[in-house]
């Protein structure tokens, strides 16, 4: 094969193993010196967790039963119901799909929401609101003004048609902020 003396033929593992093994002996020997005779090196309190469980107590098996021999059921056969009888057969109730349940709850709305139609048109009177002023005929009523539109040029557009009374703006805010504006004129607009 080859010559062991030569220096590329050596093999560094054998020399690292000798060397490693001679400290491992070190080791062990100064933890004795130390007063720690376990070769890991773990104290005596660390030790004790890494000590096997006692035995188990020995409990002798358990005996089995003696189950009741099997029989027949025909002495109950004249309990059972016959297909004639209401309980042979009792009704089954369906489930509901969810395109019925869909139906349902809207059917329900609706039904809701009538009743609270003829509620509010029964309380409704506009000759006693306070809140209403001016003629409903002389009034105009202008949806989704820009928000740059002041009433100085709402007067100025809508004058060309006859003389203004007032401009006001409802703000509201639903999903996104809206400007409207009412417009009232002193004539039929």
């Amino acid at each position: 094969m080859g010559d062991y003396n030569d220096v590329y033929m050596r093999s560094n593992a054998a020399a690292v193993a000798a060397r490693t093994k001679a400290q491992n002996r070190a080791t062990v020997l100064q933890l004795k010196l130390i007063g720690q005779s376990h070769p890991t090196g773990l104290t005596a309190n660390l030790l004790k967790l890494f000590e096997p469980r006692p035995p188990l107590e020995y409990r002798p098996p358990v005996e089995k039963r003696k189950c009741p021999p099997y029989a027949g059921i025909a002495q109950f056969v004249n309990n059972f119901a016959e297909p004639g009888e209401p309980e042979y057969a009792p009704p089954v109730t369906k489930g509901e799909t969810p395109v019925q349940r869909r139906a349902r709850i809207h059917a329900l709305r609706l039904v809701k929401g009538a009743e609270k139609a003829t509620e509010e048109l029964e309380k409704y009177d506009p000759h006693n609101d306070p809140n209403i002023e001016g003629d409903p005929y002389k009034t105009l009523f202008v949806a989704r003004t820009s928000y740059e539109t002041t009433e100085h040029k709402i007067k100025r557009e809508f004058e060309a048609y006859g003389p203004i009374k007032r401009v006001g703006f409802a703000t509201m805010v639903h999903k996104e902020p809206k400007v409207d504006t009412l417009v009232r004129s002193s004539g039929r607009m």
